[in-house]
């Protein structure tokens, strides 16, 4: 006598496919599979997520995509790879379940051979995330709350140009004016091509806007904070080098109708590179500037307005850098002074 075959526990729709209808929490939620056995498996699944959460992948994507329009293009530079290195610390595993200690311990491990302000940018990503994570239910708790930065990271600061890049800036300066102009005013690159000939007047050089880069076409956003709008003095040795005259925007391929795209940013450094052999960046540049105006006394809060910076911790961190950089200078002439003597 043959074997009766077993009656499907749940519905079998048209397509084959089991389906078992639940209400959880006010909704009708579905479940589906090939057997009875895969329908099962999926509403014990779907349960230990509403008890555990959804995996953590699943809610930074979530957080990203909320967010990601809001954030500017160059925070996001620092933001995309701290997102993908949370969620492959964390990938699926259940957010609700992601204690204090186990941030803390990726942190900590993190943090070796980093800069704090990459371990700080590493923390502030999974703090957002977590916080979303609350606001919407997916978490009890955020357990950034209690992690803490490793004491003693290094703070990396950017050296100036040398003072062969210096020379070669202004050597340049009638080929291409954009290096040498950084070096005078130590405008920020998006500031700096963002100058058109109404910002320019008498002795003063006033900076309103920044260019940025969405791919490679330029757009023009307005400073974040009341720092970032500021005047700085057009130097007397810059004043030669500027064009005559001219309208629009200062660096530009098209009569100053639009600023540089990337890719032409890009190829007039890499042809000046090329020609002179100059290693700097733009940003070394900047800190050359910040080199000058200290080494000619100004003081910590006026160039806190000079170079644009939000916070006067931002000015005081590159000003000791300076200075303890002087003293090791001076510490190693004396000793190569003193070498040989009694």
């Amino acid at each position: 006598m043959s074997r009766q075959s077993k009656k499907p526990k749940y519905y079998i729709r048209p397509d084959g496919l089991h389906e078992a209808i639940r209400k959880i929490d006010g909704k009708r939620v579905a479940f589906r599979g090939r057997t009875d056995a895969e329908v099962e498996q999926k509403m014990i699944a779907y349960q230990n997520t509403i008890r555990d959460g959804w995996p953590f992948s699943k809610v930074a994507d979530a957080w990203w995509d909320e967010h990601e329009p809001t954030i500017e293009e160059n925070t996001k530079k620092g933001y995309r790879p701290a997102h993908r290195r949370a969620k492959e610390q964390f990938g699926s595993v259940a957010i609700k379940t992601i204690r204090p200690q186990d941030v803390q311990k990726f942190i900590n491990a993190f943090a070796r051979g980093r800069s704090q302000k990459t371990v700080t940018n590493q923390l502030l990503i999974l703090n957002l995330i977590f916080s979303y994570a609350v606001v919407h239910g997916d978490a009890e708790s955020n357990p950034c709350t209690y992690v803490k930065i490793p004491r003693g990271l290094p703070k990396r600061h950017r050296e100036a140009a040398s003072p062969q890049d210096e020379a070669i800036a202004e050597d340049y300066a009638r080929t291409w004016l954009f290096p040498f102009l950084i070096l005078c005013t130590g405008l920020r690159k998006g500031e700096a091509l963002a100058l058109t000939d109404q910002d320019f007047a008498g002795e003063w050089i006033t900076v309103s806007k920044s260019v940025y880069h969405v791919g490679n076409q330029p757009h023009i956003k307005v400073p974040k904070t009341d720092h970032g709008d500021r005047v700085v003095p057009l130097l007397d040795r810059l004043r030669p080098y500027l064009p005559k005259r001219w309208r629009g925007y200062l660096f530009s391929d098209d009569g100053g109708k639009t600023p540089l795209s990337e890719t032409q940013y890009q190829r007039y450094w890499e042809v000046m590179r090329a020609q002179t052999g100059i290693t700097c960046t733009a940003h070394q540049l900047r800190h050359s500037y910040a080199t000058f105006i200290y080494d000619r006394g100004v003081r910590d809060k006026d160039a806190q307005d000079l170079l644009g910076h939000a916070q006067l911790s931002t000015t005081s961190d590159i000003y000791t850098h300076l200075r303890d950089d002087r003293r090791r200078r001076t510490a190693q002439i004396l000793n190569n002074k003193t070498k040989g003597t009694p």
